[in-house]
């Protein structure tokens, strides 16, 4: 607890991006611990996997969601639906972008996402 004022903070953040932009080793980074699977394959993250992270005044869940993708297959239908029903859960959202690649049609579609949701975003350059 903060001893200045007594109070204790908590909330759910959200980390989506397109496959293989980071987000698991981003998870892992805050968190402090290996806690989400990494690896250079894309769509390691099937399902959204939820870390906590707790400080003395404020515990913070952290969902690291699949890679938001163009679905090839019904997986990938599914695991985009975890994704973006992610953002609809959350307190504020951390989009993760590779910023080594060029801005792309997928950029483009979480941005369209994040656009219909009145939850904070915050943008993560990565790599």
């Amino acid at each position: 607890m903060n001893k200045q004022d007594g109070k204790h903070y908590s909330g759910f953040a959200a980390i989506v991006g397109r496959p293989n932009v980071g987000k698991s080793t981003l998870t892992n980074g805050l968190i402090g611990e290996k806690i989400a699977i990494m690896s250079d394959r894309p769509q390691t993250t099937r399902n959204k996997i939820m870390c906590i992270m707790n400080t003395d005044n404020a515990q913070i869940m952290f969902l690291d969601t699949p890679g938001i993708h163009k679905p090839q297959h019904k997986l990938g239908q599914y695991m985009v639906r975890a994704a973006e029903s992610t953002l609809h859960e959350v307190d504020v959202v951390l989009f993760v972008v590779d910023v080594s690649e060029k801005r792309g049609a997928g950029e483009d579609y979480i941005l369209e996402q994040l656009r219909k949701v009145k939850t904070p975003v915050i943008l993560v350059a990565n790599k």
